[in-house]
């Protein structure tokens, strides 16, 4: 087993991420499909598509590697549960850390997000997606978000779409909630140069008593990348990035 290239006690959150059509040898992929459980692997052959299950494959594989790079343990050996809405959490009985994670992907990336003893949450998007008009957003984002919105300027509209929905999806995916927590429930001011994205306001009385920063970039040209984890602090947050490379190299 390689040593680990990070501290086990880091502080703030890692970002992973990895273009899954980088990775097109064959024997380092079926080495990922061997690190995959017989339920993740049932989950993989259920994708029509050779490039849905591809992206899977990496994704999976980007997180249990991962997790090897901070833990002496072998990526086949991690061993996942399920909350009550879906969200992953390790179940290894050994774990002495509370490794969080969260993992999103899209046409073109995948992300993961590690943090130790706070929840996180991540989601990326490609720009180029094109599901981004006022119509979707009417429908499922809180009134002041489509206000401001619609405000922008037409041609800033999908980007601005972009932003909310990653934020959002983020936040659903921290609380652990996923869309049985509806979008319009809460609400976001989005970030600037000056600012980052922060919660105007949440609905549900309990979930409003929880903290939480957040963070948004764009992760080379095409995707776009918002960050939700549990953190009382008011002090401007930025997560430690870096392409997964290592996600190459045979053992």
């Amino acid at each position: 087993m390689q040593q680990s290239t990070l501290p086990i006690a880091f502080e703030g959150v890692l970002i992973w991420h990895i273009e899954p059509e980088s990775l097109t040898d064959t024997v380092r992929c079926a080495e990922f499909l061997s690190w995959l459980s017989p339920d993740e692997r049932a989950n993989h052959d259920r994708f029509r598509f050779d490039k849905h299950r591809h992206t899977y494959l990496v994704s999976h594989a980007l997180l249990r590697g991962a997790l090897s790079r901070l833990v002496d343990r072998s990526p086949a050996q991690w061993l996942f549960g399920l909350n009550a809405y879906g969200k992953p959490h390790l179940a290894n009985p050994d774990s002495n850390l509370d490794i969080q994670f969260n993992l999103s992907h899209t046409q073109g990336m995948a992300v993961l997000a590690l943090a130790i003893n706070r929840e996180v949450g991540i989601d990326v998007e490609n720009l180029d997606r094109q599901e981004t008009n006022t119509d979707i957003a009417e429908r499922f984002f809180a009134p002041e978000e489509v206000r401001e919105l619609i405000s922008q300027p037409h041609a800033k509209q999908p980007v601005r779409f972009l932003e909310y929905w990653t934020l959002k999806e983020s936040y659903i995916k921290a609380i652990g909630m996923g869309l049985s927590c509806p979008l319009e429930s809460f609400a976001f001011a989005p970030g600037s140069p000056q600012q980052a994205p922060r919660l105007l306001r949440v609905d549900d009385p309990e979930l409003s008593q929880k903290k939480w920063t957040f963070w948004q970039e764009q992760i080379g040209r095409q995707h776009l990348v918002a960050l939700c984890v549990q953190s009382a602090a008011e002090t401007p947050f930025k997560p430690v990035i870096n392409r997964a490379d290592w996600l190459h190299a045979k053992r």
